[in-house]
């Protein structure tokens, strides 16, 4: 009897985390943003409009992010002359960490350290590592937790260029 009346609360909630489970972004705008590049330079958003970026928030000691380096690094030569822009944000980390990890994977892609995590928190990451595609008109278009694969951006990308 207990169980009947309980069946359709388990139905609702198991139907709530299965439509949470499909890795679509809500198609939100990216919000301006300023990263101060470990090279010394700066990466403002607003200056790359119209180009497809992969944001990717990551840290040294994230042990999937080590994973996904290789990957993403072959994805930015790949794509690079498509106009494809790679961004590797290191988010609870130290600097002299971060760039070790960017300079052991040998990553070319602009990378730099989210120091008051002021951009994490516009993108609402909450795990690492996490990436973003973002489309030409600024709407992040997928959302993936956790490693990606070179397999994943090629699909990703594909939708969106």
């Amino acid at each position: 009897m207990i169980l009947r009346a309980l069946t359709p609360l388990l139905l609702l909630l198991v139907m709530t985390f299965v439509q949470g489970c499909d890795g679509a972004a809500k198609r939100e705008v990216v919000e301006d943003f300023t990263l101060q590049q470990f090279s010394g330079e700066t990466f403002t958003y607003s200056e790359h409009k119209g180009k497809v970026l992969i944001v990717n928030f990551f840290a040294s000691w994230c042990i999937p992010c080590r994973a996904e380096a290789p990957a993403l690094e072959a994805m930015y030569k790949e794509y690079l002359d498509k106009g494809v822009i790679v961004l590797g944000i290191a988010i609870k980390d130290t600097d002299h960490a971060a760039k070790g990890f960017v300079e052991k994977y040998a990553l070319s892609f602009p990378t730099g350290l989210d120091k008051d995590e002021k951009i994490k928190t516009s993108f609402g990451v909450y795990g690492l590592p996490t990436t973003f595609f973002v489309d030409g008109n600024g709407l992040i278009t997928y959302t993936h937790a956790g490693a990606v694969t070179e397999d994943l951006i090629k699909y990703e990308l594909a939708k969106i260029l």
